[in-house]
């Protein structure tokens, strides 16, 4: 078996300028292109700054156009900005609760552009897609009107991801977890027959012994999906974290899965070679609440942190789990990013890092910190910028050129 990942039309090789979905052209936080050592060492300089309501929502971006959502007085709205100046092109704003529990509230889905049309989701399960350039309304469903869907305790989180003519959604109805909707109508073209408690994670595209096929870390277990047959089951594997977060997407290589929470769960890498996944190694110390990681060279690179565990850039070996190394950073959550041959970290804390994660440590070459704090979205680099948020609603362009 071999990673099958989707890639979309668009990245350049002088800074990357597309990133149209959660997680970036590959869904996995790594992009082609560059970013200057003079930046890397200054510290990037802001081009603009937005209050967007709050929210963990990243970015979406794609032809100039930057979109994000957040909430303000129990609205969500979905924004587009233009990427280089920060003019605010449209928005579309409905009511919606904050529904903040332990943390700030607001929506937790990114949004995914396709085309001319736009993608949003929200906490109660509210699907739009818009035109991109006009704003105009397209089509919408209801999560839980529609398909019954079951929202879990932090409301819909998982990104919709684009499949072909597909946009694969995840209400987690009785009737089936997983939803194909047709991009353009919004039309059911089929729902997985199989229930799952709901997670916050987006769907993982892989290849399956020759087959489509997409990953999901639903509340309470890990779901193979065949795209090429209606979203039937290929394989589960149960992973019952506390209050059902698993939320950070996992990691396909060969016949190894990879996948972490936080609460006591810690990370695992799995052999799906067989009918029945089997786990070749555990750890319950080193823990991923809601974290990215990507992959080069065969390893993993990424964040450790939880509540109560500092954060820590790590490679791992993804065959074996072995952990090759760990670099102690500020607070306990940071986003990863891979821009060529330069790895990006975004600490909660607002310290802004680059340097190159290598096969025995981490050279920096570069540490600025930026305004605000509790940065829990992933970072997002498109258009030569990086974006990010935090909980509160400060968004920051910073300019990579």
């Amino acid at each position: 078996m071999k990673i099958f990942i989707l890639l979309l039309a668009g990245v350049s090789m002088a800074t990357a300028q597309q990133w149209p979905q959660y997680l970036g052209p590959n869904g996995d936080g790594t992009a082609n292109g560059s970013v200057s050592a003079a930046v890397q060492k200054a510290g990037p300089k802001t081009l603009w700054a937005k209050d967007i309501g709050k929210g963990c929502s990243s970015f979406a971006i794609s032809g100039g156009r930057v979109f994000t959502t957040g909430n303000k007085n129990d609205q969500d709205t979905l924004w587009c900005f233009d990427a280089q100046t920060g003019k605010e092109l449209w928005k579309k704003t409905y009511p919606e609760k904050l529904a903040a529990k332990f943390y700030e509230g607001g929506p937790g889905a990114t949004p995914a552009i396709d085309g001319e049309r736009v993608y949003s989701l929200s906490k109660s399960g509210d699907l739009f897609c818009y035109h991109v350039k006009t704003g105009a309304k397209i089509w919408s469903v209801d999560f839980k009107k529609d398909f019954r869907g079951n929202k879990p305790t932090w409301g819909f989180s998982s990104s919709p991801v684009i499949y072909n003519d597909l946009l694969l959604t995840l209400p987690c109805a009785k009737k089936g977890a997983m939803v194909a909707l047709d991009k353009k109508t919004g039309k059911l073209v089929w729902q997985s027959s199989n229930t799952a408690r709901p997670g916050y994670a987006a769907p993982v595209f892989f290849k399956y012994r020759g087959k489509d096929a997409a990953l999901v870390f639903h509340g309470r277990k890990l779901v193979g999906y065949d795209l090429s047959a209606k979203g039937a089951v290929l394989f589960e594997h149960t992973w019952r974290t506390p209050y059902d977060v698993n939320a950070s997407n996992p990691q396909v290589l060969g016949d190894k899965v990879f996948l972490a929470a936080g609460y006591g769960m810690g990370h695992a890498i799995l052999d799906i070679s067989e009918e029945k996944p089997k786990e070749t190694h555990r750890e319950r110390d080193l823990p991923i609440i809601f974290q990215n990681v990507y992959q080069e060279n065969g390893d993993l690179i990424g964040c450790f942190g939880d509540k109560n565990f500092k954060t820590e850039l790590f490679r791992m070996d993804f065959a074996s789990g072995k952990i090759r190394w760990r670099k102690k950073l500020p607070g306990t959550r940071g986003s990863v990013a891979s821009i060529g041959k330069t790895t990006i970290i975004l600490c909660e804390t607002g310290d802004l890092i680059f340097g190159t994660a290598g096969k025995n440590g981490f050279r920096e070459t570069g540490r600025s910190k930026i305004p605000g704090k509790r940065y829990w979205a992933p970072l997002a680099v498109g258009e030569g910028k990086l974006f990010g948020r935090t909980n509160e609603g400060q968004m920051i362009c910073l300019g990579l050129k």
